[in-house]
């Protein structure tokens, strides 16, 4: 028996499969990322001179007032009075949840304080107000 020769071309794999399983899968989360970024109302948020960094961003919703006095919870217009609810809800799903507020810097802050009480009401005490970082 005469042992067959080696043909390259017909003995590698094919990677096309594979190629576009990858391809498809950067496409997803480039999608998915662009969707994170739409769903935040549009404000202007207000500067700080001392401010940080939260290292842990998980188990967060974001609650943001706009200059008007609407107030979103993410991109969902709510009323206040059932903020304290939409808060408790969440708390019950994930016991470590933290409030992410974001206000327009024109908005007063007696409305901002509103949405603290509102917070806490609904069992979370743990906020983390949006601010941009001052150059100074």
């Amino acid at each position: 028996m005469k042992p067959r020769p080696i043909d390259e071309t017909t003995d590698l794999p094919d990677l096309t499969p594979m190629i576009d399983i990858v391809f498809l899968l950067i496409v997803f989360f480039m999608t998915v990322a662009n969707m994170q970024v739409m769903q935040q109302v549009e404000i202007d948020v207000p500067i700080a001179e001392s401010s940080t960094i939260p290292e842990d961003r998980a188990n967060r919703i974001t609650v943001t007032l706009k200059d008007d006095g609407s107030i979103y919870y993410g991109p969902t217009l709510v009323v206040l009075d059932d903020l304290p609810a939409i808060i408790s809800q969440n708390k019950s799903d994930v016991p470590s949840l933290k409030v992410y507020v974001r206000a327009d810097a024109r908005v007063p802050f007696k409305h901002v304080r509103e949405v603290f009480a509102a917070t806490a009401k609904g069992g979370v005490p743990d906020v983390v107000f949006a601010t941009f970082q001052s150059d100074k």
